[in-house]
């Protein structure tokens, strides 16, 4: 199983580092060597690290903890969208807002607005200004859906942040470190492993790679949501149910009331009746 491992993580170049004069001298343990100017990333350790990674995941997540993805590159922005969306979490992957963490209270009031504006878009409410006031709306409109798409239901600061590049995303790590929230990230040969609370040594400029990496790391993200999910499942099942019985018993009622009043006028039209013969028979009679 190791071989095959190894062979399939060789397959997807997760052993490609960074050129030689590009790489820092702290991530020496985990370079087999190097080929051609560029450093081989060893992936007997790369294999360590990423079993260590899923675990201490896995055991978060399974608390309830929300991961915030943090990949603002070009490649496989796709996949890692999908890893959010799949598991329920949140994920930036246009650009890192500067503060979104350390300055999250005034973050969340430009995320409000931003919801109100999608609300007026989605109601035709800039059809009513004029062109100029309807082009600056549209203009805000997109600049914030850049910035906070999938941050808009972030309503608290996320327990784990994990960023695909560390060097890239530096400034989502000093604020996380800032706050105190545990860091996950995947270095190339230029990283710092003394930034990050775990890390996974591997290639961060090919598509093939992040993939590889995201669907090895995804089950042990769903794993932790599945009870969660099926929490929900059930309370509105039951909702449903509890629905469903009460129009019955408010039917019940309404039926028999008209029928008791049926009765009632039926006696008195007899009632009426039986005077009416009297009188006649005492008139025949005289």
């Amino acid at each position: 199983m190791e071989k095959n491992k190894l062979n399939s993580m060789f397959e997807n170049l997760l052993h490609i580092g960074n050129k030689t004069n590009f790489w820092n001298a702290k991530m020496k343990p985990y370079i087999y060597g190097s080929v051609n100017g560029i450093h081989v990333i060893n992936l007997v350790k790369t294999s360590e690290k990423l079993d260590e990674v899923k675990k201490e995941l896995e055991k978060l997540t399974s608390e309830g903890k929300k991961v915030l993805f943090v990949w603002t590159k070009l490649q496989a922005k796709s996949s890692i969208k999908k890893l959010a969306v799949d598991t329920w979490n949140y994920y930036v992957t246009e650009k890192w807002v500067p503060g979104l963490l350390t300055n999250f209270k005034t973050i969340k009031r430009r995320i409000v607005s931003y919801i109100k504006l999608l609300k007026d878009a989605d109601r035709w409410a800039f059809d009513v200004l004029t062109k100029k006031e309807k082009a600056s709306k549209m203009l805000e409109l997109e600049k914030l859906d850049k910035a906070y798409s999938w941050v808009k239901e972030m309503k608290k600061l996320p327990e784990i942040i994990f960023v695909v590049d560390g060097i890239y995303e530096e400034q989502a790590i000093k604020e996380a470190n800032n706050l105190k929230i545990p860091v996950f990230a995947i270095f190339n040969t230029n990283g710092d492993d003394t930034i990050v609370s775990n890390f996974v040594p591997a290639n961060t400029n090919s598509v093939k790679s992040i993939d590889y990496l995201i669907s090895e790391i995804t089950p042990s993200i769903k794993k932790a949501k599945a009870p969660s999910t099926k929490a929900k499942v059930n309370k509105f099942t039951e909702k449903k149910e509890a629905t469903k019985k009460a129009p019955v018993k408010k039917e019940t009622p309404k039926k028999e009331a008209p029928k008791k009043e049926e009765k009632v006028e039926v006696k008195k039209e007899e009632v009426k009746k039986a005077p009416a013969k009297k009188t006649t028979t005492k008139k025949e009679e005289k």
